[in-house]
């Protein structure tokens, strides 16, 4: 055998793998379409271990919310931000709080933040949806900062809010940012 023989062989070797390789791939992306389920069975998984962990982190700040404790659960929550920057989740329970405290512009625009960094907030598929929460928030908010707007056509305060509202309102209806 030459090496233009070789060659050739090598050729076609390689080309019959690539073509299993292929095959195989369209088989497990057909089964991956006709149940559906497997890849939420995956995502639930990485969100019940996320879930169990954060659980730990805010124990204390459910038990101050359950209690009316709501400065003391603010206070509780910058304090867990500060070690943990990175967790939407504050934003979800500060946003519950300043909402029972009548602070509806600052749940709102809070609400903003931790969908923002957190998507699957607004994601009916996720395990951590709360799309209601915000919707009967921004629905509130919608009409009260747009009566508020007719008074006060120049308060920034009432713009930032609307802007906010407008912004999660675009979110659960499932536009993107």
């Amino acid at each position: 055998m030459d090496w233009l023989d070789r060659l050739s062989v090598a050729a076609i070797g390689t080309f019959v793998l690539v073509t299993v390789g292929m095959l195989a791939n369209q088989e497990i992306l057909k089964r991956r379409r006709h149940n559906p389920g497997s890849e939420a069975k995956e995502a639930g998984g990485s969100y019940a271990l996320q879930m169990g962990a954060d659980k730990k982190i805010y124990e204390a700040v459910n038990a101050l919310k359950e209690q009316g404790l709501y400065a003391e659960a603010i206070a509780k929550l910058e304090g867990i931000v500060e070690s943990y920057p990175d967790k939407s989740l504050s934003y979800v329970y500060l946003a519950e709080v300043l909402d029972k405290q009548g602070k509806l512009g600052d749940a709102i625009h809070t609400y903003r933040r931790a969908v923002e960094m957190d998507p699957d907030y607004v994601d009916e598929r996720t395990p951590v949806f709360i799309g209601d929460d915000i919707k009967a928030a921004v629905e509130e908010g919608r009409e009260k900062f747009g009566r508020e707007k007719g008074l006060k056509p120049d308060d920034e305060d009432v713009k930032r809010a609307l802007g906010d509202v407008y912004y999660l309102q675009r979110r659960l209806a499932g536009g993107c940012e």
